[in-house]
């Protein structure tokens, strides 16, 4: 039984530019809706009483009413006592007291707060409705409650952002009480905001180099590289991600959730109206044996660690050097991967070029 769960929580107070995520404007009626449902696909799916860990992403699970985060957090109350990592995502100016309060209560132990950056006129332009102020309140106010495992987002390749602006960011995260940062590079949704208004990320070079001049700075900073868009500070990895990571199954509850168990991967069905009539509608895609031994290569390789050869055995009965013996071959005389301690791994060279390396294991 998955030892992980992902919650997607639908609702946004504001639609930030860049975002295509399953959600939707905050209504209280159409909150309470939901959670009428997902209490329902709780009580009927198979949840283990012993998860390691919880994830309420969105959306932005802060920006519900207490007494709905307060209901959430009760229908997840019955899974979470031996959880050791429990994650919710919160944006600045939702990330109050209260909110901060109730989630201590109910032993959520991690934040992962939606900074995007510093810089005060690229977050008006990006719709989202917090300032660079807000962002070191916040980070303040979760630590006042014992929340000191605090991951931030920070986004680069934005519309007219400049390479001392993401710098600044950087800055600005590892002068502050943060122990983790994911950083993603802008992607234009064709069902976003900034796809409307014709807004382009900056040119590839350009991406590359605030790329490289991110992973330079955070390491001078004591943040490790341990994935391709993750730093932490020594022992702060997020065990919810490394689970993908790893290819470890997992369980996703809530419309705009994804989850896969038992040889499956599955979606909730897209739209409200299909999950508040039936929330455990669920799509299902089945994966063969070539599919996961694919898939746990892609996922394996994004971790500086790499994959673990002895498990990929231990699953699939198959020893990876056989299966992949051409291929691993072409890769490893390019010098795009390694295989060191039991593990295959990216270079420095393959990690820049992933994308081309996983396309030879096809």
């Amino acid at each position: 039984m998955a030892e992980y769960c992902y919650v997607h929580v639908p609702f946004c107070r504001s639609i930030c530019g860049y975002c295509d995520f399953q959600r939707a404007g905050y209504s209280e009626i159409l909150a309470d809706k939901w959670l009428d449902a997902l209490e329902i696909e709780i009580q009927n799916r198979e949840i283990s009483d012993h998860l390691k860990t919880i994830y309420l992403g969105g959306g932005t699970p802060s920006c519900l009413k207490m007494s709905q985060l307060k209901r959430l957090l009760q229908l997840l109350e019955p899974y979470s006592k031996h959880v050791i990592e429990y994650t919710m995502e919160m944006n600045p100016e939702s990330c109050n007291d209260d909110v901060v309060r109730l989630a201590s209560e109910f032993g959520v132990n991690r934040v992962s707060l939606g900074v995007q950056t510093f810089d005060d006129e690229l977050l008006k332009m990006m719709n989202r409705r917090h300032t660079s102020q807000m962002i070191k309140e916040a980070i303040h106010t979760l630590n006042l409650y014992g929340i000191t495992n605090i991951s931030v987002d920070a986004m680069y390749s934005l519309p007219t952002q400049t390479m001392e602006q993401w710098l600044n960011t950087l800055k600005q995260c590892t002068e502050l009480p943060v122990t983790h940062l994911s950083m993603y590079s802008l992607t234009i949704e064709p069902g976003s905001a900034f796809a409307r208004q014709h807004l382009e990320a900056l040119d590839s070079e350009t991406e590359a180099d605030m790329y490289e001049a991110a992973i330079e700075y955070l390491e001078s900073q004591g943040f490790e590289q341990y994935e391709i868009s993750s730093f932490s500070k020594s022992g702060f990895q997020s065990l919810h991600n490394k689970a993908y990571w790893h290819y470890e199954d997992f369980i996703g509850l809530g419309l705009g959730a994804s989850g896969k168990e038992n040889h499956q991967r599955y979606d909730h069905v897209r739209g409200f109206h299909h999950y508040l009539d039936n929330p455990l509608k669920l799509e299902l895609i089945s994966l063969t044996e070539e599919d996961e031994m694919f898939e746990m290569l892609m996922m394996g390789l994004r971790l500086k660690e790499g994959m673990s050869l002895e498990l990929f055995y231990k699953r699939f009965h198959h020893k990876f050097e056989e299966v992949y013996a051409v291929p691993l071959k072409k890769c490893l005389d390019r010098k795009w991967i390694v295989i060191d301690q039991g593990k295959i791994k990216a270079t420095n060279r393959g990690f820049e070029i992933l994308n081309t390396v996983l396309e030879e294991f096809i």
